[in-house]
């Protein structure tokens, strides 16, 4: 498993830094304030009180030694500026929680490999799963593809995926079907499965052809 540093132990933040130690992950959680700290000391490899304005703490840390390094002080933008000049100046892998545009911007000026919006990716999926009845997950891949996932349609039951002929008729894939009552996942199905009224279906294509899937009744 994987070597990471979680700076900023916030909601956020400590949330990730548990579950990736759930996950059979070595995990170092990094704050400024002890009471964060002790409250997840359990729940993941170590913690250290250190500010990760001064560039020497947080140097002190050994970053260079971790797969990746998240920097989740979204809220502390001097933090999280610092921050992410000091791992990249070690050469470390990090990914960096933006609270806006500008603040991401800012972030990936600074060289970050990745910027989140956990914030807003969030408020989206959940918009999404509210507006269409059927709609169980999304998950966006940028400003023009999408995965969803989506409970079968009634017209959809009983036939299989040649008969319903998917990819042609709204030009979206098929790439899992998931029945709920079995717990079973069949990835890449095969044209002659069919669709039970238990089946959730998993779906990659354009957002606007997704769209068009979901008001299948």
């Amino acid at each position: 498993m994987g070597k990471f540093a979680v700076v900023g132990v916030g909601r956020f933040g400590s949330h990730l830094a548990m579950r990736l130690y759930e996950l059979g992950n070595d995990v170092l959680a990094v704050d400024s304030e002890s009471e964060i700290l002790q409250s997840i000391r359990d729940r993941v490899s170590q913690v250290a009180e250190v500010d990760v304005r001064d560039k020497a703490q947080l140097r002190a840390l050994g970053l260079k030694d971790f797969d990746m390094v998240i920097i989740s002080v979204g809220e502390r933008l001097e933090a999280s500026t610092l921050a992410a000049l000091y791992c990249k100046e070690l050469g470390v892998r990090v990914v960096a929680r933006a609270v806006n545009s500008d603040h991401g911007k800012i972030l990936e000026a600074l060289g970050v490999d990745e910027v989140v919006y956990p914030e807003r990716d969030m408020a989206v999926r959940l918009a999404e799963r509210l507006s269409s009845g059927n709609l169980l997950d999304y998950i966006s891949l940028g400003p023009e593809y999408s995965i969803i996932e989506l409970a079968a349609p009634e017209s959809f039951v009983g036939h299989t995926l040649a008969e319903l002929n998917i990819r042609q008729r709204y030009h979206v894939h098929v790439i899992a079907i998931r029945n709920v009552l079995k717990d079973e996942l069949a990835l890449a199905p095969a044209a002659e499965v069919a669709i039970h009224d238990t089946d959730v279906l998993v779906l990659l294509g354009r957002t606007e052809d997704l769209e068009k899937v979901q008001k299948v009744r």
